[in-house]
C-alpha cells in the first residue's frame, strides 16, 4: 500500500542582520537565506543539502559561516525521526 502522506522535502531559514560598515547598499539589513533540501522526503533520508542565497552577508571569520550551518542543521535533524536499533 502506498503512502500519500505528505512529506517534508524543503524547509528555508532566513537570518537577517545590520548591514557591515563597508556597505550602504542593502538599506541598512543584510539578509541570508539557507534552504536545506533533499530529494526524498528530509524526515526520512539523511543526506540533505543546503542552497544558501544572498545579494550579501557578511561573516567576521569562516568559523562564524561554520556556527551558523551547524545550528541550521541541528534544527533539521530535530525534524528526523529517531530509528529504532
Amino acid at each position: 500500500m502506498a503512502d500519500n502522506k505528505p512529506k517534508l522535502s524543503k524547509v528555508t531559514f532566513e537570518f537577517d542582520q545590520e548591514e557591515h560598515c563597508m556597505s550602504n547598499k542593502m538599506g541598512g539589513v543584510e539578509t541570508l537565506e539557507i534552504e536545506v533540501n533533499s530529494d526524498l522526503p528530509i524526515t526520512e533520508k539523511d543526506g540533505f543539502f543546503f542552497v544558501i542565497k544572498t545579494e550579501q552577508f557578511a561573516f567576521n571569520d569562516a568559523q562564524e559561516l561554520n556556527e551558523l550551518l551547524d545550528n541550521v542543521k541541528q534544527s533539521v535533524n530535530l525534524l528526523i525521526p529517531a530509528k529504532d536499533e
